[in-house]
């Protein structure tokens, strides 16, 4: 055995964290079934058919020369090549590509697999040899902690100048916000409750919808403002940002006191998207203000990666999470961790997130992620002076113990 199938080995038989999950509930994925082709979805993929202006709609027939068009046109990119290992790996699909021979088969294999009960654990327990999935949880929702540990989403307290969200939260708690203070407490209250059933971080995934450039605004002028949002005035853009900003500095405090992860989206948007907006380096007075508070960065900050992994040199509160990488692409995760592995102390590298929504595309996405991190250690001990103990170790490191070390599983599990 080589030195890249041992390290392959490794990583199959140790119970990796998935460290950014949006995978459905295991209840929910069996509500609407049989799935097929065309009702699993194409995960990310899906926005390539956006993008492309096609519509996949009428006979399956017809559905399939539309997604044909569409690979055609950008089967290439790794959010298509993610499909294809899930295609051939678990739904038998013959040959290299989804062509007009062999779509149906795989589309009457999704439709048989994805109604045996016990397909879901099958992939999750079985193929994927998960841990748990450190799963984003809206306000109000449950989770399956059998699969799941909980990141409560946080970007509805960025719009608590807004009444419908504001009294969402006030029925949910059963009292009213009269001032900013109390709807800190609020928060606070909500968060608290939330860890206390298990929840290990917050999450913002802000840069979607707004820059990530935040300063400290003074609790005088953030009461002002809210006080003219609790009588019905309309705020300005520059007000809203300003509340905003403080309720981002709040939750960042409110993490360090309860010991709680910060989540943060930072780097690739979604179509039409304002990248500038997810540039981690945004982030640098958030960080540097809150020295005690556990940052766990996204996505590789990709295209950023190169400053992101400056910040896993210089702040020690930050680790760095290639979650949803590998379906970006391959050949920038491959070139982001060769360079982080020798830039940053190993700990705070976070080796596989899925961010995908169902079970069969977080098998795939771990498959691309296996790949390209034994193909990159091997590298190492072969042209970097790395032993291959350290790439072994390396291996655990990155696909369990640093995110068991991070989100406090091992006391939790």
């Amino acid at each position: 055995m080589g030195l890249r199938e041992e390290i392959l080995s490794e990583m199959s038989s140790v119970r990796t964290v998935d460290c950014h999950s949006h995978t459905c509930l295991r209840r929910e994925y069996y509500r609407e079934v049989p799935k097929d082709l065309f009702g699993l979805g194409f995960s990310y993929f899906g926005r390539e058919v956006e993008a492309a202006g096609v519509k996949l709609e009428g006979t399956d027939e017809e559905k399939w020369e539309g997604l044909k068009a569409v690979i055609l046109h950008a089967g290439n990119t790794s959010y298509w090549r993610h499909l294809t290992v899930v295609y051939r790996e678990l739904f038998g699909m013959e040959g290299e590509e989804l062509t007009d021979s062999n779509w149906r088969a795989v589309n009457e294999e999704i439709r048989r697999r994805t109604v045996d009960p016990g397909w879901y654990d099958h992939v999750t327990k079985e193929l994927c040899n998960l841990e748990t999935q450190v799963r984003n949880v809206p306000w109000f929702e449950d989770w399956e902690p059998e699969y799941f540990t909980a990141v409560l989403r946080m970007e509805p307290a960025l719009e608590l100048h807004e009444e419908g969200t504001r009294r969402r939260l006030e029925e949910h708690l059963g009292r009213e916000f009269g001032d900013l203070s109390a709807l800190k407490r609020g928060l606070a209250d909500l968060a608290e409750e939330y860890k206390k059933r298990g929840a290990v971080g917050i999450k913002l995934a802000h840069a979607y919808g707004r820059t990530l450039a935040s300063e400290p605004v003074p609790e005088e002028e953030a009461g002002k403002i809210f006080r003219r949002a609790l009588k019905g005035e309309e705020l300005s853009a520059k007000e809203v940002k300003a509340f905003q900003d403080h309720i981002v500095f709040f939750l960042a405090d409110m993490a360090g006191e309860m010991e709680l992860v910060f989540q943060i989206h930072t780097g690739v948007q979604t179509t039409w998207g304002h990248i500038p907006d997810s540039d981690p380096l945004l982030l640098i007075p958030l960080i540097r203000s809150h020295p005690h508070v556990k940052f766990d960065l996204f996505h590789a900050g990709y295209p950023y990666s190169r400053e992101l992994g400056m910040f896993g040199k210089h702040y020690p509160n930050v680790w760095l999470n290639m979650c949803w990488m590998y379906v970006i692409s391959t050949s920038a995760s491959r070139q982001v961790l060769r360079e982080w592995l020798d830039l940053v102390p190993l700990e705070r590298i976070l080796g596989f997130g899925s961010d995908v929504g169902f079970p069969e595309f977080v098998y795939g996405h771990l498959v691309m992620a296996r790949s390209v991190l034994s193909e990159v250690l091997e590298e190492k001990v072969r042209v970097d002076f790395w032993s291959e103990e350290l790439a072994l170790d390396a291996a655990r490191k990155l696909m369990r113990d640093n995110a068991m070390a991070l989100y406090g599983l091992s006391a939790l599990r």
